[in-house]
């Protein structure tokens, strides 16, 4: 996992390895502004929830951030009240999981890099088989999140079309949701966007 920051944006870059070799590539652009560990923590949060999608019951994290890592492992101390809601989530998530947090060299991570740095590009350009996610607000941010299924939300019919394939009355309806469904993936009841390819 890494982060990668910028004057206008941040973009991350994730690999997730099954103990098999099989790999999911994600590279997810940060339309929010951020300081660089907070990108981090967002890469983090991010790479911690995608293996609870394909139902991975523990996981080791290779990091190359000594910051967020000795934060996580409570080595180092975390000052500020965004940066401690960014470990409370990130600490949530690896006890959820049973994921372990390991530093590695700059230079072990050099996917990851490449995917967060490609993130950052103008038009994102996504590689086959690589996941890209537009993100819109901090994962920390309950207050952004808007409740699914409520009533008069555009999103409640798509975020039930991506959840349990139930579609509209109407034909014409039905194909304008499947349209709108191909921008847009769920993952962990969280709508999110995807980037261009």
């Amino acid at each position: 996992m890494d982060g990668s920051s910028n004057r206008q944006d941040d973009g991350a870059g994730v690999v997730l390895q099954s103990p098999e070799g099989d790999k999911i590539e994600c590279m997810v652009r940060l339309d929010f502004p951020t300081t660089n560990n907070e990108a981090e923590y967002e890469v983090l949060i991010a790479g911690l929830d995608l293996p609870k999608v394909v139902r991975a019951a523990n996981m080791v994290n290779h990091y190359d951030s000594q910051v967020v890592t000795n934060q996580v492992n409570g080595d180092y101390e975390c000052k500020g009240e965004k940066m401690k809601r960014y470990l409370e989530q990130a600490k949530r998530r690896v006890n959820e999981l049973q994921a372990k947090i390991v530093q590695i060299p700059r230079g072990e991570n050099e996917q990851a890099d490449c995917l967060a740095k490609a993130a950052l590009a103008e038009y994102m350009m996504t590689p086959d088989k690589v996941l890209s996610f537009i993100q819109l607000s901090p994962l920390i941010d309950v207050v952004d999140v808007q409740e699914i299924g409520s009533k008069g939300n555009w999103t409640t019919p798509l975020i039930s079309y991506l959840k349990d394939g139930t579609l509209p009355d109407g034909k014409e309806a039905t194909r304008k949701l499947k349209v709108q469904s191909a921008r847009f993936v769920l993952i962990k009841d969280i709508l999110y966007k995807r980037g261009f390819t």
